[in-house]
This record gives C-alpha cells, structure tokens and sequence, in this order.
C-alpha cells in the first residue's frame, strides 16, 4: 500500500503524553559535584531555598465586613410587645369560607353569581383557540423544571423517581395569559381601551377585631385594573342577615401570631392614576406552598375562604386610600371580582364592600361565589401523543364574562 500524506500524520497530544510518562520516569545522574564542593569545604543549597522569598503576614483584624445577623428577640427594631395576627399567601383559615366571613363581616345572600353576570356561548373556532392556549402551557411549553415530590399516602416511606417538566406557576402564568388575551380579542375595543393587567402587586390591610390586631398582607398575581370602578353588584338590605357561628373556635385561628412586624397600608396603585381602580384579582393556587398548618389536604371551603380574603384585602386598602383611614361605612360601595385557579380548576368570585366596621354591624359586606370549576379533566401525554380530555366550557364563559362586567 502507498504511504500517503493521511498515514503519515502524527497525533501530536498522544505523542506529547507519551514523551511525557518516558521523561517523567528518569533519574537524575550523579555529576560528582556535589562530593567535590564537600570536599573543599563549600556550602550545598537548595535551589528552593534561595529562590523562594520568606515573608512575614501580619494579620489584621476586619471589623464590620459582614452584618450580625438581628436577633429576633425584644431587641428586634421591630419588636412589639402586642402580637399581631397576620394572613399572608401561604395561609388557610381552619374553618375556611365560614371564618373568612365572620372576620370580614361578610354574609352570602344567595348560591352562584348574581342574574347579571351573564355567560356568552363560544364558536367551533373559539373553542378549539381555547384548547389550543391550555396544550400549549400544560404540555408543549419548552420549561424543564424539577417538579414536586410524587407522595401516595398509603406508601408514605415509597420514594417515586423525580419527574421533570413545566412548574405549576409557570403553567398557571401561560393559561391565564392565553385566556386573557383570547378574551381582550373578543371583547370591544373601548373596553379593552378601558383595562390594563399588571402582575405581582402587593395589598395590605391592617384593622382592630375582638381587641386583636389583625393585618392581611397579601399578593394579586394577576390584577385587571380600569378607568372606572365596578358598580355595585346588589342593593338588597343585609340588616336582618346573621353572621354564621364557629363557637368554640375562636374566628381567629390559625392566624400568624407575631412580635416581630410593621404595620403597613398598602394600595399599590396611587390614585391619580387613570386605571387605579380594582376590577379583577387573579389568585395563583399552589398546594406545594399554600398548606395547612395541621399537614392536612385543603378543603374545597378553604380555598373559597382564601379568595374571599383576597378580594376583602383588595378592596379594603382601595377603599382606605379613596376615604380616608377612618371611614366605617362606605359612600359607595366597592366591588371586587376574584379568581382563584391552579391552572386546573377555577373559582369565582365577587365582593362588595359595605363597611369597613367589622366589629359586626348591622350593615355587612356580600360575598357571591361559584363551585370549583374544572376546565379539563385530563391534560398530558397519552402514547407519546398530546391528549386534552373533559375540556370544559364554562371556566372561559365566566371569565369572559368577568372582564366584561362594568
């Protein structure tokens, strides 16, 4: 065989290696010099020893490159000897729904939303839109993510193999995206003119009942603000109304008890903004942070309490910074729509604030809420093929319903 010019190329890093492990094993030859310096009486040093310079460190003590952390004792700057009982995000009243109305003097007039909230039939073409915007965030959304532990109760010690995939919050932030957009696209112009959607915004509530200092400091994941505030939903008289018993619970269970707090009014929206007024709130459910303090499942009533709660906070701090800090019974009464989801099942809601006295007077505020409304039932990979089952209607009607209530 001809030698060519590919036969005769050398790999050079394996040569380099090579050479290396020949040269790394050779032995230093015995010159003689060495005897011989002896011998005249001459000194022999390392060659380590005068090249490498001896220095002397002094060291130096560093004071205040790192903050103590603060104790949190009475020494705190934020210590109060009265405590302060707070809900925040990842809260759930013991007796849900039933609580959270006896603390925010709330009654329910009737089961369902109101006669005028009225739901729009969808087309062929809208429906399969709908579709479409719940595979894209449920299954072809490109997030590869750890997820949540996999538990079965009956198997508590049994350890599943991590699943990776697209975070709850993630799946819940493209949905209501998805859904809002379609719903804008077919709602009017002027109306759309009318909204705007911002993300993230903080409430905080803090009030006196039964001589406990209360604060609801709470997220709007998704906040629809407009131009104009919603109008009342109902005139009807809430005089004769009874608030529900909890006795021997103290309504104030399972509340955050606190030393450590500040007190804080907050309506994140300043008033001489045009679109500063509350419309919708979005409520992210997520059951891997918002849990029991008793390590139990979370009923379908504490969720209902959790978005009554929501939609108080929101329209209470409204309402502080329209009438002042000490207004007890509104001028106008204030609405709040709400909805609460998982990116699975949605919960509506609307609430109208009365009153901001909430040591149980004769005028209350009124709750209006739907069951848990689940818009699919199965939504993953079947076979290696995208499978939506149970697609459900209903959630997008009310939510197109919702934004287009005045």
């Amino acid at each position: 065989m001809k030698k060519s010019v590919v036969l005769f190329r050398q790999h050079i890093g394996w040569h380099f290696t090579k050479h290396w492990r020949v040269q790394g094993k050779r032995k230093l030859l015995e010159t003689g010099a060495e005897k011989a310096l002896k011998e005249k009486q001459l000194p022999v040093y390392q060659a380590e020893d005068i090249l490498k310079e001896e220095r002397q460190y002094e060291r130096i003590q560093v004071i205040g490159y790192k903050d103590k952390p603060v104790p949190l004792d009475e020494n705190h700057p934020n210590w109060h000897n009265r405590p302060l009982l707070s809900y925040r995000d990842n809260n759930v009243l013991l007796e849900g729904l039933t609580q959270a109305k006896i603390l925010t003097n709330t009654v329910q007039l009737k089961d369902g939303l109101p006669e005028r909230i009225s739901l729009k039939n969808f087309t062929d073409g809208e429906n399969n839109h709908i579709k479409s915007i719940i595979l894209q965030s449920h299954v072809f959304d490109a997030e590869q993510k750890k997820l949540p532990k996999i538990k079965d109760p009956e198997r508590p010690a049994w350890n599943f193999p991590r699943s990776y995939g697209i975070t709850q919050k993630r799946r819940n932030q493209l949905v209501i995206s998805g859904l809002m957009q379609l719903v804008e696209s077919l709602s009017t112009q002027d109306l759309v003119k009318d909204r705007v959607i911002l993300n993230d915004l903080i409430f905080s509530y803090p009030f006196l009942k039964y001589d406990d200092l209360i604060q609801f400091q709470l997220t709007g994941d998704a906040v629809v603000l407009s131009s104009k505030p919603l109008s009342p939903i109902t005139i009807e008289p809430t005089e004769g109304i009874a608030l529900e018993d909890i006795t021997p619970i103290k309504p104030t269970i399972t509340l955050n008890i606190d030393n450590i707090y500040e007190i804080k009014e907050i309506y994140p929206i300043k008033s001489y903004v045009k679109k500063s007024h509350p419309h919708t709130v979005f409520i992210n459910f997520d059951k891997e942070e918002v849990q029991n303090i008793y390590e139990e499942e979370i009923t379908h009533t504490q969720i209902f309490g959790r978005s009554l709660l929501k939609a108080f906070t929101v329209s209470a701090s409204y309402a502080r910074q329209m009438y002042g800090k000490d207004v007890k019974l509104l001028p106008k009464p204030v609405t709040v729509q709400s909805v609460q989801t998982d990116g699975h099942f949605y919960h509506f809601g609307i609430f109208q604030l009365n009153t901001l006295d909430l040591e149980g007077g004769e005028t209350k505020n009124i709750w209006y809420q739907t069951p848990l409304l689940n818009l699919f039932h199965n939504c993953s990979y079947k076979v290696g093929k995208p499978v939506l089952e149970g697609y459900n209607e209903e959630v997008v009607k009310h939510l197109y319903a919702f934004y287009n209530n005045n």
